[in-house]
C-alpha cells in the first residue's frame, strides 16, 4: 500500500502525534498514574523538538 520510503518518512511524526494525543487525553480524564503518563506523553515530543531545534548543524548541509 505505502512505499518503504513513505513509511520511513512518516513513522516518527505519526508516533509522536499519537504519543501527544494519548498524553492530552490522559491528562483530561485520569488522575495519579494518568498524570505521570500525561507528563511523559507530552514531554517526549517537546524534548524531541528541542533536540532537533538546538543541535549543531553539520558543516556539509545547507540549513
Amino acid at each position: 500500500m505505502f512505499s518503504p520510503e513513505s513509511r520511513r518518512l512518516w513513522a516518527w511524526p505519526i508516533a509522536l502525534g499519537l504519543l501527544s494525543v494519548s498524553g492530552l487525553l490522559t491528562a483530561l480524564v485520569s488522575d495519579d498514574l494518568g498524570d505521570v503518563w500525561s507528563w511523559v506523553g507530552l514531554g517526549i515530543p517537546v524534548a524531541v523538538i528541542a533536540w532537533f531545534a538546538w543541535r549543531p548543524q553539520r558543516a556539509g548541509r545547507a540549513s
